[in-house]
């Protein structure tokens, strides 16, 4: 345990080398943007469209994690002594943190333009259930097209699927299970159940698809030994 937490020490300055922050904080920019317009011109939303903006730039940075996978060196890492989980666990939990700031300062900036009492309507807890769960799309598709192909940059996919995905849902999914539900619906507290269990069977859906496959296609020549990462 010890030597692999000195490995993880180790590898977090050329992790943060390597990962896409221009295309996170574009995702993130945008959502900011987004979350500011109410309070740059003093608009004064119900609780229904504030929250419909909040799920809004919660997509935004959804779309942003997208590319959390993305790693043009993919093919010369696949080989490397350092297990592919931890390498991607390390990402993750960098993009994850910064995230989680942004997010913060999402909920900050509605803040200061939302007066007292429709602020204590906003339910922050659950929509932030439900922008973590968006996250959790995002990093699980990154995690299966990783898994089930030798693409080094999924990102562009992922972030069209996730700008996809819960549009069909909301669209396709019967009342009973609607996920994006106003506050005050007497479906709010299912609706919400159902966030949790989205959020809990990504994130295991992405620790499923963290492991290197024993076998891999290469070259047209059938199945043969090694992984890439």
């Amino acid at each position: 345990m010890r030597r692999r937490a000195s490995v993880a020490a180790a590898l977090v300055r050329p992790t943060l080398r390597s990962l896409p922050w221009r295309l996170f904080a574009s995702g993130w920019g945008v959502g900011l943007v987004m979350a500011a317009v109410p309070v740059l011109f003093s608009m004064e939303l119900s609780a229904p469209v504030l929250v419909n903006v909040v799920r809004a730039v919660a997509l935004c940075g959804a779309v942003g994690m997208a590319f959390v996978l993305d790693d043009p060196a993919r093919h010369t890492t696949g080989v490397s002594p350092v297990p592919r989980p931890l390498r991607q666990a390390l990402r993750v939990a960098v993009v994850w943190a910064v995230g989680a700031a942004w997010w913060a300062a999402v909920l900050a900036v509605i803040r200061v333009g939302v007066e007292p009492a429709r602020w204590s309507a906003l339910p922050s807890g659950a929509v932030t259930v439900e922008a973590g769960a968006l996250f959790g799309l995002a990093l699980a598709l990154a995690g299966a097209v990783v898994r089930f192909s030798e693409t080094r940059l999924p990102g562009p996919a992922v972030a069209g699927a996730v700008l996809a995905l819960p549009i069909a849902a909301g669209a396709l999914l019967p009342p009973r299970f609607a996920l994006f539900v106003p506050p005050g619906d007497p479906r709010w507290a299912n609706s919400h159940l159902l966030w949790a269990g989205v959020l809990i069977t990504m994130f295991a859906t992405w620790m499923a698809c963290g492991p290197e496959p024993r076998r891999r296609f290469g070259g047209g020549l059938g199945f043969r030994r090694g992984a890439v990462g």
